[in-house]
Parts: C-alpha cells; sequence; structure tokens
C-alpha cells in the first residue's frame, strides 16, 4: 500500500491532507474494504518519509469523519462504508437556464432606506469606540431584555409618542420582524388567529402565518381599519399601524382610536401597534400613539430605530402590557439577545447626550424638504395624468397613475427605465382592487437634485413608451 500513495512535497496542500484524501479515495471507491487494516503509524511514516505526527494527523481526520475505527491495543481498520443513495447532481448542461437578469437600478424608489447624507458615522463611531472601553461587559452574552442603560433611554425618548412605561417593560431586539417572531411564540398558545390591516404589512403577515396563525384581512378605511369588521371577524388579535398606515399613509382619526381601544377592552382582546415611522410628520405635532391612550394593558407597543439610524445598526423595541410579562418572562429562556451589545451600548450614550434628538431634527428638516420637492416635480412632470395620496408625514407617497397600463406592466417599464418602485396591489392578501393602478413611490434616499430626472423617467416609461 505505501508505494502507491503519491505525495507532493512542493505543493501547497498539507501533506496529511494529501495522505488523508488518498485513504478516502481508497475507502469509497472500494479498493479498501471493510475490517481492511491500516498501516501502523510509525510503519507508514518511516516508509513515506514523513513524521509520526503528519501520518496521525491523517489517521485522526479519517477517524473523526467515521471512514476508519480504532480497535483497543490494534491498528486502524475500515469502517463499514455506506454508499449514498442520493442521485447524482445534475450536470451543468441539464440545469435549468437562469432567468434573465434586472436591468439595472439607477432609482430605487421602492427602498425606504435612508438619505446617504443622513447620519454622522464619525459621531458614531466615537460611541461604538466608548462602547469597547467596558471589555468585562462584552465578554457576557447581555440581557435578554436588552442592557439596561438602553431601555432607560427608550423609556425617556417614547415618552414624546405619549407611552408612559417601566423599564421593565421593554424588550430589545434586532429588528422589528425579529420581535415579532418572538411575540407570536408567546401569544400562539392563546391566539389561532391575527387580524391585519388590508392592505397591509405583508412582511409581518409571514411571519404569522410561518407561526401557523390563521391570517384574517380587515379592509382599511380612510379613517384605519374597519373597527366593525373587526368585530364580526371574531379575531382577539390585531396588527395595525395607527399613526401612519402602510402603505396607504391614512391617519386613524382620535374617534377611531378610541373605538378600536373599546374593542380590546370588551372582548378581552390584544392590539399591536407598529409606530414604525411616526418621528416624520411635518406639519404640527406627532401623532400620539395608540398605546398613549391605552388604559387597560391591551397594546403591545412596536417601534423601531432604523429610520432614524442606519437601518444595518439593527435595533428595535416593543413594549409589553403588564399582563404579558409574566408570559413573556416563563419564556425569555429559550430568548437570547441576539443585538449587539456593543451598539446597544453605544446607542445609550448616544440618546443619553442628545444627538438622536438632534439627528431626528435634522432629519425632519431634511425629509420634509425632499418631501416638498418631490410631491411639486411629480405635479410638474405629469400634471393630472397622477393623483397623490396627500400626507404630511412619511418617507413615501402613494401615487394612482391614470393609464390603461396594469400596475405589472408599470412596474416593468420603470424598471426599464431603471426605476424600481412598489405596487399597492402587492400588499394586499386577498384581491386587490382592479382599478385604479397605485404604486408607491420612496423619495427617502433619493438624492434632492436628481429627483426631476427620476420623475421624467417615469414619465417617459408610463406615457412616452411607443
Amino acid at each position: 500500500m505505501p508505494e502507491l500513495i503519491l505525495l507532493d512535497h512542493s505543493g501547497r496542500e498539507p501533506l496529511y491532507m494529501q495522505l488523508y484524501r488518498h485513504f478516502r479515495a481508497e475507502i469509497e471507491q472500494h479498493k479498501l474494504k471493510e475490517g481492511d487494516k491500516f498501516p501502523s503509524i510509525r510503519g507508514l511514516a518511516d516508509s513515506l518519509s514523513l513524521s509520526k505526527i503528519t501520518v496521525e494527523k491523517a489517521y485522526q481526520q479519517l477517524l473523526c469523519e467515521g471512514y476508519i475505527k480504532s480497535g483497543n491495543r490494534a491498528r486502524y481498520s475500515v469502517n463499514k462504508f455506506v454508499e449514498s443513495s442520493w442521485p447524482a447532481p445534475a450536470s451543468q448542461a441539464a440545469k435549468p437556464a437562469e432567468s434573465p437578469a434586472e436591468p439595472p437600478v439607477r432609482y430605487d424608489l421602492a427602498s425606504g432606506e435612508m438619505d446617504m447624507g443622513g447620519f454622522d458615522f464619525a459621531l458614531w463611531r466615537r460611541y461604538i469606540n466608548k462602547a469597547f472601553t467596558d471589555q468585562n461587559r462584552l465578554m457576557r452574552y447581555g440581557d435578554p431584555e436588552g442592557e439596561t442603560e438602553l431601555r432607560r433611554q427608550i423609556v425617556n425618548y417614547i415618552r414624546s409618542r405619549g407611552v408612559d412605561c417601566h423599564q421593565e417593560q421593554v424588550i430589545v431586539g434586532p429588528g422589528v420582524q425579529s420581535l415579532l417572531n418572538m411575540l407570536a411564540g408567546i401569544l400562539k398558545p392563546y391566539h389561532g388567529g391575527i387580524a391585519f390591516e388590508e392592505p397591509g404589512f405583508k412582511n409581518g403577515r409571514r411571519i404569522w402565518e410561518d407561526r401557523g396563525f390563521r391570517i384574517i384581512p380587515v379592509r382599511l378605511r380612510r379613517e384605519g381599519i374597519d373597527t366593525g369588521e373587526l368585530a364580526a371577524s371574531g379575531a382577539r388579535l390585531v396588527y395595525v399601524t395607527p399613526s401612519h398606515q402602510f402603505p396607504t399613509g391614512y391617519i386613524m382619526p382620535i374617534g377611531e382610536r378610541i373605538r378600536l381601544l373599546n374593542w380590546a377592552g370588551q372582548t378581552g382582546a390584544t392590539i399591536i401597534e407598529d409606530d414604525y415611522d411616526s418621528e416624520f410628520r411635518y406639519f404640527g405635532r406627532p401623532i400620539p400613539a395608540l398605546k398613549g391612550l391605552d388604559t387597560e394593558g391591551t397594546v403591545i407597543y412596536m417601534g423601531s430605530f432604523s429610520k432614524v439610524i442606519p437601518p444595518s445598526i439593527r435595533i428595535s423595541y416593543m413594549v409589553l402590557p403588564d399582563r404579558l410579562l409574566e408570559i413573556y418572562r416563563k419564556r425569555a429562556s429559550v430568548y437570547n439577545q441576539a443585538t449587539s451589545t456593543v451598539e446597544q451600548l453605544a446607542l445609550a450614550r448616544y440618546m443619553a447626550d442628545g444627538h438622536l434628538e438632534r439627528q431626528i431634527r435634522r432629519l425632519r428638516k431634511l425629509y420634509n424638504e425632499k418631501h416638498a420637492l418631490f410631491r411639486d416635480n411629480i405635479r410638474t412632470v405629469f400634471g393630472k395624468r397622477v393623483e397623490i395620496n396627500e400626507t404630511e408625514s412619511g418617507l413615501h407617497m402613494v401615487l394612482t397613475v391614470k393609464s390603461a397600463l396594469t400596475p405589472r406592466e408599470l412596474y416593468d417599464r420603470a424598471l426599464a427605465k431603471g426605476c424600481r418602485i412598489a405596487l399597492l396591489q402587492d400588499y394586499y392578501l386577498g384581491e386587490a382592487p382592479v382599478a385604479p393602478s397605485q404604486i408607491i413611490l420612496y423619495f427617502s434616499k433619493i438624492p434632492a437634485a436628481e429627483m426631476p430626472t427620476a420623475i421624467r423617467l417615469l414619465k417617459e416609461a408610463w406615457f412616452e413608451t411607443s
């Protein structure tokens, strides 16, 4: 056996790996059969002019992977080898042809990401560096509910939304979708279904659907979710975005909020309030959160920093009513904190020093200007060919396009011009209205100087294409 082993002493691959691969191939090709003895380590090392350590490492790798076995004070022998019953991978020629690549996107109007100049990374780096000074703390997994300093700052922060809570109610997580997944696990024993606004947050719906919940779409009116239809649905759990409904932008008035809370109080239902971009109301004060009106502990409040600091810094939070805290704590041991401790500590200090408030004021001014510029350019370029669903907040607009083109045709033609858009119909669980064609356009990441070009490209795509 040794004289048949050829090793490349000048190659890049370690000798022990070459030896391991040789024996593995011999076993897989049945040249070595179950029970066959391997040469002794010393004997093989001498015959190949190798060190014993090199041979031993090759044998150990084969042993770990189950190709050989070790007898008591005996040489290694070949283990039983089971052939794979799976078919061989398809050849390259047999693989289906790849779908054609999308045209390059010049303007991503389907994304609510931040303006490129909207965040001071040099300042953030200083706070990250400060967080690294507490090395003893960084060696631990961290509090499953979130770092104490950050939860304390969140309590102070959401008071501006009318939310009065204590620190123990705040749970930090790496993004709202992660928190929703946790929440679905907590609530699953008590609810078989969950109602959603129709149209509504499709990624949120998927999480609950994946957890085995029945999704109950409830019609959306300009005043918000139809509370009469909600009551008739039999649902006892509902997900809403009352301060800036997504995707329509509607704002639920106070009367409807009280009606929704009364329904929850009378039926023992739970409301999940997603307050995803409440900071960006451009006229007057921000609308108080539904949670701020909640006196019965029926509302779970969800918030995120992803619109005011880069979304790559994955930090969101939820506020649980006291009645759900005990349920959460019984299951908390299965939820390790997945949010970076470094970033939590950095954000807590950043907030404590007043930088988050300044950041929000700066972004509100920037986005207010971009909102007005975007709206004015749409009116100038399109004239009466489109209608804007006017809102005074948020980072996107909904347009009704007066065209014979279907929504999908609008999407494809815009993409061919280098503009990615979103379709309102994609946010319906059931059948979307056939007409009119409504699209969603985000303006937050589009440079102000390039807005006229982006909008002109859309006009060319929809009204000037032969």
